[in-house]
């Protein structure tokens, strides 16, 4: 495990796909407020003192400061996330006596997660902090990669390299990477979050459903 320093920081990106979709072709009203049950519900998963820095649409950018987690604690935290998530899109779905579009099509959002650790620094800008750097920015643009499924964890090889456990506990992840303007080739690990969807049912209708 190599040495942090003190502008280290984990960049962790749970993102709701299809969000853009069903916010403008749903009804506004019941959209917005399903999006933000699920937003709440993400934050109040958070298990590992991570810091909300951003509300980003359909994405929550969480940030820790400091020595960053295991990998096997990054994997329990989107594994938590991901639980609840589908657990409360299960609910709606059981439960609705809603026939509008909004209701009707929220089994089609899904959530994937990105973390990358680096270094970055933060500016003031009209009493909001917000962090810079190239760490940052890699994180962001790992949203768009070639993973071939729409649910996983993926973590930055760099990231990997920084964790007691990466490469021991990344065996069960896929290898990929991608090549971004200005910033190259970036390799990264992906752990596919579908084998939870039965946790998530679960939990909603328990284990003999």
């Amino acid at each position: 495990m190599a040495t942090t320093n003190p502008d280290d920081v984990l960049f962790f990106i749970p993102d709701i796909s299809g969000f853009t979709k069903f916010v403008t072709e749903t009804e506004v009203s019941h959209s917005q407020h399903i999006i933000q049950e699920l937003l709440e519900l993400i934050v109040d998963a958070n298990q590992l003192g991570l810091e909300v820095s951003e509300f980003e649409g359909d994405a929550v950018l969480f940030v820790r400061p400091g020595a960053p987690p295991s990998l096997e604690e990054l994997l329990a935290q989107a594994r938590k996330m991901f639980v609840d998530f589908h657990s409360h899109i299960k609910r709606i779905e059981i439960m609705r006596t809603c026939a509008c579009g909004a209701c009707s099509s929220v089994h089609c959002l899904s959530l994937k997660f990105v973390a990358h650790f680096g270094p970055a620094r933060t500016m003031q800008v009209k009493g909001h902090s917000k962090f810079i750097g190239k760490s940052i920015i890699v994180a962001h643009r790992l949203l768009k990669n070639q993973v071939p499924e729409s649910e996983y964890l993926l973590v930055s090889e760099e990231t990997l390299n920084q964790l007691a456990d990466g490469t021991k506990t990344a065996s069960s992840f896929e290898c990929g990477n991608c090549s971004y303007d200005e910033i190259g080739e970036v390799a990264y690990r992906h752990h596919s979050m579908a084998p939870y969807l039965a946790e998530a049912k679960a939990a909603v209708t328990g284990p003999h459903a």
